[in-house]
């Protein structure tokens, strides 16, 4: 005899099962990638600070709440640390399970088909929606979708009332996502709205909903509560305050007016709009179906049993709108929060569509041609999902000569918006800053116009942690990204900064400056022990070896520069068949010539990528001088031009010069390049070509 109730007990198993599977296949090619964002290199840094028995916040800071940075630790501590790979797979793994309890929430809402198509939802949006760095990477948000939609499901699994214990591991498991995410505390509402219209449609009104809140504000504050005892016990508590709620209010936050985020609602509409423009539609129909059904007055009884569950999953949809648009930025990921009620909402709406299908009516081609529409457009979707990929970082060239450079055991310093090359390296923080915008009040994605001074954002006291840090673990090699428009870090050089620059002059030198300045990068190495610090007062000299590479072309051998500064790096190489002095600004080439005057000649100019419209932070101009000083005293300038590419188009490319020097008793010819009227250095990739010297005797 069949059972009726079998396939029910499979059923969920098979779901699940397929889901699995469906998700790994989808994002299998995308684990290996070196970063699909920022966020992962953050997460891998913190990790590994927790793993050598540090505390987030105290000795690794970042402005999210906790939960994510020591789940990535775990995976690490099983896997392997900077196992990536790992993480990912963890996170496809958090999809399916998302998608899972989406299934068993749609069952409870309008049956089977609904949970299946809630779920098939999910996992195939969430690889082909969001853009690829959002999509794949192991953002916080995959983290709430799934703690929400646990406590969805628990909330919905069972007969009303709710009982107080599913009303406490309801509020649990919100509290879980709100220590994912900040912005997971609005998810509160839904529960609440539920429990609130109950007890409103109920005459008298219900005594029991003060108790009901109650549990459910306690199963929240359990997580919370006891995550703020683990940092008060490792004396952290203040640190994660400051960082994870008040720096959030304080500086983070109001960068973005109330009218900026109220414009990223639209985000998520956005993006489900250009990918499912016919899923969307149906969702939006379903949406005002659902508000009908819940502003009745008198519903009918199958209606009143199923409308808390629809109201529970209109408050969560705003919720996760609301999320999505509490930073203001407009990211991808942001708004994996809605991802998951849209797909219950879809899948509640494509149930109705199939009920009609299997029912005799006129109804039935319609839904039949619009489940068939929905269903090309999702499947047209994952293939070339599967393919999307992301250039290389340029950080990963640096990177390399540092893990070649130095042990395992090694610790190194990023001074910029850029904790890839902890990854890339493979090498551990030397400070608690796993990046510096605290130190020079970037937000990132925000204040970064090079004219905006960002003082104001700066965290009391930050640069005093720094070099105590630095001082403590002193970093076999520190990176200095403001050589170049690395995440808006051109803004930042450590000429502004004079303790830190102090420091680093002392304690480092410049290594492979022509190499990596060009990229963007200029690399300190830890200075031997017994070799003399260079002073702030005066530029470093270049050594003998790149001045010897700078001389002057005569008809016979022409002089090295007798005194070389170029504090962001130098170099000769041959470009497109002429000699290139690259001497980043700001630089000097001096001289020294013998009596009797003669005749220089030669061009100069900036590199077009310094300048070219891929470059978001472009140099703002360089003046390039030559100066000519006698042994009997004076100075005469020879030439000055000042070339501002960006904004002048006839500054762009090589431009030529012919100067004499005056005859006399010898003196000493400066070759002086500057970086600008503003004095910003970022991105001026400047250089002198074909120096050629025809000295009168």
């Amino acid at each position: 005899m069949n059972d009726p109730t079998r396939h029910q007990r499979w059923l969920p198993w098979l779901m699940a099962a397929l889901l699995l599977a469906g998700v790994f296949s989808l994002r299998w090619p995308t684990f290996g990638f070196n970063v699909w964002n920022v966020d992962e290199a953050i997460h891998a840094a913190a990790a590994r600070t927790i793993l050598d028995g540090g505390v987030l916040y105290r000795d690794a800071v970042d402005q999210r709440t906790p939960l994510s940075y020591y789940a990535v630790a775990a995976v690490f501590a099983l896997c392997g640390e900077n196992n990536l790979w790992a993480v990912r797979a963890g996170v496809a793994g958090l999809i399916a399970a998302t998608a899972f309890l989406l299934f068993l929430a749609g069952r409870r809402l309008r049956g089977p088909g609904a949970g299946a198509a809630a779920a098939g939802l999910y996992a195939l949006l969430s690889s082909s929606v969001f853009f690829a760095g959002d999509a794949y990477a192991a953002n916080t948000e995959w983290f709430t979708a799934f703690f929400t939609s646990a406590a969805a499901w628990v909330f919905l699994a069972g007969a009303t009332p709710v009982t107080p214990r599913r009303l406490f591991w309801s509020g649990l498991l919100l509290g879980c996502s709100f220590l994912s995410k900040q912005p997971a505390l609005l998810d509160l509402a839904a529960p609440v709205a539920a429990l609130a219209f109950v007890g409103w449609r109920q005459r008298p009104f219900r005594r029991g909903l003060l108790v009901q809140l109650l549990m459910l504000v306690a199963g929240w504050l359990a997580p919370v509560l006891l995550t703020l005892g683990y940092f008060a016990a490792r004396g952290a508590l203040r640190d994660g305050l400051f960082y994870a709620w008040t720096y959030n209010l304080s500086y983070y936050g109001p960068e973005v007016t109330t009218a900026g985020r109220l414009g990223t609602v639209v985000v998520p509409f956005q993006l489900l709009g250009t990918a499912q423009p016919w899923l969307l539609a149906l969702w939006a129909a379903g949406a005002l179906l659902a508000v009908h059904r819940l502003l009745q007055r008198q519903p009918a009884p199958a209606e009143s049993a199923t409308n808390p569950g629809l109201l529970f999953l209109a408050v969560w949809s705003l919720a996760g709108l609301a999320a999505a648009a509490a930073g203001g930025r407009g990211f991808d990921h942001y708004s994996i929060p809605f991802l998951a009620p849209f797909c219950l909402g879809g899948g509640w709406v494509l149930a109705g569509l199939f009920s009609r299908v299997t029912t005799p009516g006129r109804g039935r081609l319609i839904a039949a041609a619009l489940l068939g529409v929905v269903a090309y457009g999702l499947g047209s979707a994952i293939l070339p999902a599967r393919r999307r990929t992301l250039p290389v970082d340029p950080s990963v060239r640096v990177s390399a000569y540092i893990r070649a450079h130095s042990s395992p055991t090694d610790r190194i310093f990023v001074w910029g918006y850029h904790p890839d090359i902890y990854l890339f390296a493979d090498r551990r923080p030397a400070s608690r800053y796993l990046y510096a915008s605290f130190l020079t009040g970037l937000i990132p994605w925000t204040n970064t116009a090079p004219e905006r001074d960002t003082s104001y954002a700066i965290v009391p006291g930050a640069m005093e942690t720094l070099l105590h840090d630095l001082a403590a673990r002193d970093p076999a090699f520190i990176v200095d990204c403001s050589a170049g428009p690395n995440r808006s870090w051109q803004k930042y050089p450590l000429e502004k900064y004079p303790a830190l620059n102090s420091y680093i002059r002392q304690h480092y030198e410049v290594v492979e400056a022509g190499q990596f300045v060009p990229q963007g990068f200029r690399l300190f190495q830890r200075r031997a022990a017994g070799v003399p610090a260079t002073t702030t007062d005066t530029p470093a000299e270049l050594s003998d070896e790149i001045t010897s590479t700078l001389k002057l072309n005569r008809l016979v051998a022409g002089p090295a520069p007798v005194h070389a500064t170029a504090p962001h790096g130098a170099s000769v190489t041959e470009v497109d068949g002429r000699l290139e002095y690259f001497a980043h600004a700001p630089s000097s080439l001096v001289y020294r010539l013998p009596a009797g005057g003669g005749m220089l000649r030669g061009g100069f100019g900036i590199r077009p990528a310094a300048y070219g419209p891929e470059n978001p932070a472009p140099t703002d101009g360089a003046e390039f001088i030559i100066r000519w000083r006698p042994v009997n005293g004076g100075e005469v300038v020879l030439l000055r031009r000042l070339l501002q590419p960006r904004e002048v188009p006839a500054d762009r490319g090589l431009h030529f010069f012919r100067v004499a020097v005056p005859p006399g008793p010898g003196g000493e010819l400066d070759l002086i390049i500057t970086a600008g009227p503003a004095g910003n250095p970022a991105s001026d990739w400047t250089f002198w070509s074909d120096l050629f010297l025809d000295i009168t005797r």
